[in-house]
């Protein structure tokens, strides 16, 4: 199953919240500080501390590009 990501540096508001559910779509709210912290302990474990080449790695090795989508065509992959 493809699960997506909505990030946010701030809060998602209840009508965000209500829109995921109500279409249920397979998405997992991250707030920002979340993030910093999933970075930081992946930086930790396989970069030796390194956020920069963590980030820089991460990018490398990516197979699929980033591109602007509707969420149906990412779930009927």
């Amino acid at each position: 199953m493809t699960c997506g990501l909505l990030v946010t540096t701030g809060a998602y508001p209840v009508p965000a919240q209500t829109e995921m559910i109500e279409d249920l779509y397979p998405i997992v709210p991250v707030n920002g500080l979340d993030l910093a912290r999933e970075l930081r302990g992946m930086a930790r474990d396989d970069q030796g501390g390194d956020l920069e080449g963590c980030i820089a790695h991460i990018l490398r090795v990516r197979e699929i590009a980033v591109t602007n989508r509707r969420p149906e065509e990412i779930l009927l992959e």
